[in-house]
């Protein structure tokens, strides 16, 4: 790709210094740079890092985590108290976390339940909640949402990468198109002026009367301003083009002389017909089930706050002696605690639910209305593709057919026995159409790239 790219810059530079350089810049390799380094490329794959990085932040709820603190007082000379503590503690997933830490508190002014062994006082055992907490709490639900959240990252990434790959392919078409409409105006301009200059020539040998001058200077002139036209079109549509041209390091490309490849339709979309079976594992309706799923944890986590707060404290506690912490352990020695908490009329908890069920509900319709709306759009572009596509087919033979009345009429005009009148008629019908062709054909690609949009064809 870094030689494609080089490739591309060296070929560039070179056109600035001989106008006779011309680059054909295919679709194929235009795609390879903007894939590979466009902005929005990058911000595909960072969405996908914000996946990964919500998950890790939400696993750190359930690291272990060390805890200390000292508080000591000191006044007229005495030491009123001292309080040392440090410890460990392991939350689990089920509601119980647990905890070791050791205690060495000392002082003139110590409260006696306060007062520890001189060696200190070690201690571990488990905290246990029960009812409010036992079967989800807001750590697991912040860990289940986030690697919801981490697979809907995934669906996110495609859909940016088919939207990037549409809006460039977009781009392409109406520059290639642009460049065919500039490149037939050329060519009308040329044979105006051809006509023009032959007509002068007629009219001075008496061939042709002297107002058919006028009629094919008027011809120029229109060929002139259709040509300004087309060429102001062609600039628009290549600095539209540019937009999508980036070379590594976020630098953008200007493709200056370069043009489009020739355009060929004749490679068609092979369109299914069962489109029922791409919709139900669409990213689109994935991304909004993923939705409802974090919906239905936090209906869980409301409900569970309608059970009462109920907490189990108890620590095994021992004297450590000679560096021991188990010679003067006793299963006699132990501490233990229970608190308990609940709201007696739970209007907010209540309220809870009911707002976390109407949303689920609300999430439910607009899934309905996703799925609705992605049916259509896929099945109506597939319409039109499917009608372009046969007009596509008329229309080429329309432009041939008057290709050929047109060269017929300069073949006639050249021999003396057609009017101005008819040749610049049967030009401007050959002109016409070809323009009409160029806006069909654009149409078709159009049409194909908005439903490998919806189909999300692109998969990096």
């Amino acid at each position: 790709m870094k030689n494609l790219i080089f490739i591309f810059l060296l070929m560039l530079s070179t056109s600035v210094l001989s106008q006779d350089s011309i680059i054909t810049l295919s679709y194929e390799d235009y795609m390879e740079i903007v894939m590979e380094h466009h902005p929005y490329a990058y911000q595909a794959n960072i969405v996908r890092s914000m996946g990964d990085s919500k998950v890790l932040e939400s696993r750190g709820a359930f690291d272990p985590k060390l805890f200390g603190n000292a508080n000591q007082k000191y006044f007229d000379d005495k030491q009123y108290y001292s309080h040392i503590q440090s410890g460990l503690k392991i939350p689990t997933w089920f509601g119980l976390t647990a905890e070791s830490g050791f205690d060495m508190n000392d002082g003139a002014f110590l409260n006696p339940e306060s007062r520890l062994p001189n060696n200190g006082l070690w201690y571990a055992g488990i905290r246990l909640e029960l009812g409010n907490g036992l079967i989800i709490d807001e750590r697991r639900a912040q860990l289940n949402k986030a690697k919801l959240l981490q697979t809907s990252t995934q669906y996110e990434r495609t859909i940016l990468l088919n939207q990037l790959r549409r809006d460039a392919s977009i781009a392409y078409y109406k520059w290639q198109q642009s460049f065919q409409k500039a490149r037939v105006y050329q060519l009308a301009y040329e044979n105006a002026s051809i006509r023009l200059n032959a007509v002068k020539q007629a009219a001075l040998y008496g061939d042709r009367p002297y107002i058919d001058t006028v009629e094919a200077s008027i011809n120029l002139q229109n060929r002139e301003l259709s040509l300004k036209f087309a060429e102001n079109e062609l600039r628009n549509a290549k600095l539209k083009l540019e937009i999508y041209l980036w070379s590594e390091g976020f630098v953008p490309l200007e493709i200056q002389d370069a043009i489009p490849e020739q355009s060929n339709t004749s490679d068609t979309l092979k369109v299914p017909i069962v489109i029922d079976s791409v919709i139900s594992d669409h990213p689109f309706i994935q991304i909004n089930d993923l939705q409802f799923e974090q919906l239905l944890i936090d209906l869980r986590l409301k409900k569970e706050q309608l059970k009462p707060k109920l907490t189990l404290k108890y620590n095994a506690i021992s004297e450590p002696v000679g560096g021991n912490l188990f010679a003067e352990y006793s299963p006699s020695n132990y501490t233990w605690g229970a608190t308990f908490e609940y709201p007696i009329l739970t209007r907010k908890e209540r309220a809870g639910v009911q707002l976390a069920k109407l949303k689920l509900q609300e999430q439910e319709l607009k899934i309905n209305m996703v799925e609705a709306e992605l049916n259509y759009n896929i099945k109506s572009i597939r319409n039109n593709y499917l009608t372009a596509m046969e007009q596509l087919e008329t229309m080429r033979k329309f432009v041939e057919n008057n290709r050929r009345l047109y060269d017929s009429e300069r073949t006639l005009f050249n021999l003396g026995e057609s009017s101005l009148f008819m040749i610049n008629s049967r030009e401007n019908q050959w002109l016409k159409s070809n323009i009409q062709l160029f806006d069909i054909e654009n149409q078709c690609k159009q049409l194909q790239t908005e439903l490998e949009y919806y189909l999300l064809i692109y998969k990096d």
